[in-house]
């Protein structure tokens, strides 16, 4: 008999937490019980479903996922107990995840939920479900999943907390901003009241959270036009940059996940908000004062100058991040996004280098200009307060 406490152990090592049918006229015997007797031969892996048993919770235990999955395959195609038993299909899932193949994992765990609804697999399958639908940017599926965890009995904080980060992030995905906010503001609350993860790595539920509330920042701050620039340029700028910072702070909050997925994403994330305003700002045409080519070429080379620190801030967290997926080996595909954004971001700063060499002046005689009209402006302020 397989014990629960031997897959607690194969959840905590990997830092988590196509089933056959019977045929017609069998009758099934309780989960867990399997004949013995039948052999199995199956692609990769063959012996009595036993055997294939003992065989896939052996490499489970010691990680070797193509093992446990070929095993857990067979025994699942052979053996009609076996394909009615939610434990054996969890521990398929758990080997898919290992293995890396998320869909695959997925799959399997969403098998476990709605086939099996109310054993108590079902409630670890919905938390694994969250997480890899997460991951695959599966936002539709991340809500149904979220509000399946909020729609069941008894739930703990940690489930409450990871239904409403899944229903928050969705939501904002969606564009749903109002409905976001009421969902993060409500896991967050509930996180200061149980002061969970307040201490060390943030468990995944938190993680999420966190994400969703950068997210959300990110959202409101970029939804925030600078181009035209009217009268209230100033005030549209400080408040898209104020998002910002609550959005990169939220974002290094999750970047301490126990999961490097989160960290991958959030780190990218604040990188990509330094990179679009940066683009945002580099949009504005010059001033109607600017008539001739000379006025023109100094607008430019001053406007660069001035926001050049963005995107440098930008391509020192694309480092940032691509140098924590070297070492954790999180998210491929996030890890391939932030090489793009930071070959983006070279290849605009060496363009705007180049532009600028070309003008009747040098970078510091723009920094002198730059520095004259911060100084009129702090004048200007002075003297409109005195008013």
């Amino acid at each position: 008999m397989r014990s629960v406490q031997c897959v607690a152990f194969v959840v905590s090592v990997v830092g988590l937490g196509g089933c056959g049918g019977a045929s017609q006229n069998v009758v099934m015997p309780p989960p867990g019980r399997v004949d013995a007797s039948n052999q199995i031969i199956g692609t990769r892996a063959e012996g009595t479903a036993k055997e294939l048993l003992a065989k896939g919770e052996r490499a489970l235990l010691a990680q070797r996922w193509r093992e446990a999955v070929d095993a857990f395959e067979a025994v699942l195609a052979g053996d009609a107990a076996a394909a009615n038993d939610p434990q054996v299909v969890y521990d398929l899932a758990l080997a898919y995840e290992g293995l890396g193949d998320r869909e695959k994992a997925r799959a399997r765990y969403r098998e476990v939920v709605r086939r099996f609804p109310t054993d108590p697999n079902a409630r670890n399958a919905l938390v694994r479900e969250v997480s890899l639908d997460a991951h695959l940017e599966d936002w539709p599926a991340l809500g149904e999943a979220g509000e399946m965890i909020l729609a069941r009995k008894e739930l703990d904080p940690a489930e409450r907390m990871l239904g409403l980060g899944a229903r928050g992030l969705s939501k904002i995905q969606a564009g749903e901003e109002t409905a976001a906010t009421r969902a993060i503001q409500q896991g967050l609350e509930l996180m200061d009241e149980t002061r969970y993860g307040a201490t060390g790595q943030l468990p995944v539920a938190a993680a999420m959270l966190k994400y969703a509330n950068g997210e959300l920042r990110k959202f409101r701050s970029e939804k925030i036009s600078l181009n035209p620039p009217g009268s209230d340029f100033v005030l549209k700028l400080e408040m898209r940059c104020a998002f910002l910072l609550e959005a990169q702070t939220s974002y290094a909050d999750a970047i301490r996940s126990v999961d490097p997925q989160w960290a991958a994403m959030s780190g990218y994330r604040v990188g990509e908000m330094y990179r679009t305003l940066h683009h945002d700002l580099m949009l504005i045409p010059p001033t109607d004062k600017a008539k001739t080519e000379h006025d023109k070429q100094l607008f430019y080379g001053i406007m660069h100058v001035r926001y050049r620190v963005l995107l440098e801030k930008g391509m020192e967290m694309m480092k940032r991040t691509l140098a924590l997926g070297g070492k954790t080996g999180a998210g491929a595909a996030w890890m391939t996004r932030a090489e793009t954004l930071k070959a983006e971001m070279d290849l605009a700063l060496e363009e705007e280098k180049a532009m600028i060499a070309k003008f009747p002046f040098t970078d510091e005689e723009l920094q002198k200009a730059l520095e004259i009209m911060k100084k009129k402006a702090a004048d200007d302020q002075a003297k409109a307060a005195k008013k």
